[in-house]
């Protein structure tokens, strides 16, 4: 990975395979992707779940620093992705400028996709693939 940077923004360089976010972690920025590919993935390790697949012009890595909770996904570059990274203050800054009314709303967002994406998993996980029989 390269870096160019300045105060708030820095300019970072991913090749293919790269994990740029691992789910778990805290968040220390937000990247904007300005090249390449990424894919969210949620689950193990051994056999991730790939949500999305994100690219140029997409922000990765926002509900964390949002709600300041861990990353509930990896982001993965599947090829060599060029990223310009907000700091966490930075974004932060940012959301307290927002309407209060406006903020109160994106947290609410950020809170109901987090419930989406962690019941979509638990659902997944639930299928028991043994007693499955086709429709007739």
């Amino acid at each position: 990975m390269t870096k160019e940077k300045d105060e708030k923004f820095t300019r970072k360089v991913f090749p293919k395979g790269a994990v740029i976010l691992k789910e778990g972690e805290r968040g220390k920025s937000a990247f904007i992707i300005v090249e390449g590919k990424v894919e969210i993935r949620m689950g193990s390790e051994d056999s991730p779940k790939t949500l999305a697949t994100r690219s140029r012009g997409d922000v990765i890595g926002e509900l964390a620093l949002f709600d300041d909770q861990p990353h509930m996904a990896s982001a993965v570059a599947v090829e060599e992705t060029v990223v310009t990274a907000m700091t966490k203050e930075e974004f932060k800054r940012r959301v307290e400028e927002m309407d209060p009314a406006m903020r109160g709303i994106v947290n609410l967002l950020v809170q109901r996709t987090r419930e989406m994406a962690n019941d979509m998993l638990k659902a997944d996980r639930d299928i028991n693939w043994a007693n499955w029989r086709p429709l007739k």
